[in-house]
């Protein structure tokens, strides 16, 4: 398994689209600070978009998709000077079917949304994304897959169609990650997890510690085995990743058996030996020092 969906599995990745909906002029929606990451799609029409991110206020069209991996505050508009609601407000008489920006003059239509990640999934992969993400609707017609599964989503948001909901959130999941897999390639990312990926050896490397956690790794047979020397690729990856391979792989190895504990059909020490450790007191010792309470006691939080 490569590391990007070795990653992607654990991270637990849900989508919840709050709706599509149609903006009558003049129309303001202020969205504060949150702890999920936010998501709009222009569908039709333009709006202005302001954020800290950008110095100016710019304008979004039909076509356009706008992310905050860290639920940044920002505001959408169709006018950078009209009077602006809560976002919090606009959900809420969505679901009471109440309309605050009604009108004949519908200047814009959006599908807004968020993206939802594991509680406690430090990953050094989640440090790297970029804050903020803008896929121009020009990108996106030149990429078909992301033409095909953004204009499945506007059409099927809203939509009385059996299984419509479940349609939306799945392609949204799936878009988040093919906007990823984008950024990673087209972008010039010279340091981070997903400029890790980009490098051969070092992916190779993170393929390794992925595929065979349970491995007997040490420094010298991962370099090895993708044709560095020792000190070169020590260098390289804390460079690129920002830590040691060596605490990588047992960040990766508590990561993957924290998972085999919320999954209930292994021992402890069946996990233990599954991620490499011999020992289920050593493996204890590494598990409380990276999540601060020993694998006995994290069954029992998600036995709860």
């Amino acid at each position: 398994m490569d590391a990007l969906s070795d990653i992607l599995e654990l991270i637990r990745l849900k989508s919840s689209v709050y709706f599509r909906k149609d903006f009558a002029s003049p129309w303001g929606m202020e969205m504060g600070k949150s702890s999920y990451a936010q998501f709009h799609m222009v569908v039709r029409g333009h709006c202005w978009l302001k954020s800290k991110f950008l110095k100016n206020p710019i304008e979004l069209y039909a076509g356009d998709i706008v992310i905050f991996l860290n639920g940044d505050e920002h505001w959408l508009a169709d006018d950078p000077s009209n009077k602006r609601i809560s976002g919090i407000k606009v959900v809420e008489a969505h679901h009471r079917k109440q309309e605050l920006f009604k009108g004949k003059n519908i200047s814009t239509t959006l599908v807004c949304g968020h993206f939802e990640f594991e509680k406690g999934f430090n990953h050094p992969l989640l440090k790297s994304l970029p804050k903020f993400l803008h896929i121009k609707d020009t990108e996106r017609r030149e990429l078909t897959w992301l033409e095909t599964a953004t204009n499945v989503i506007m059409q099927e948001t809203g939509s009385n169609e059996p299984g419509a909901d479940a349609v939306v959130k799945r392609l949204a999941e799936i878009l988040l990650i093919q906007i990823l897999r984008v950024y990673m390639l087209r972008k010039n990312v010279s340091k981070g997890y997903l400029a890790a990926l980009k490098d051969h050896q070092i992916n190779n490397a993170l393929k390794l510690i992925h595929t065979k956690p349970d491995e007997s790794w040490t420094l010298e047979n991962i370099a090895r085995q993708i044709g560095m020397s020792r000190a070169a690729f020590a260098a390289k990856f804390k460079h690129l990743i920002g830590i040691t391979p060596m605490n990588y792989l047992t960040s990766w190895r508590m990561f993957k058996a924290r998972e085999l504990i919320r999954q209930r059909h292994l021992s402890l020490f069946e996990i233990a030996e599954s991620v490499g450790y011999s020992s289920e007191a050593s493996f204890n010792r590494a598990f409380k020092k990276q999540f601060k309470k020993n694998p006995g006691a994290m069954r029992k939080e998600f036995a709860e």
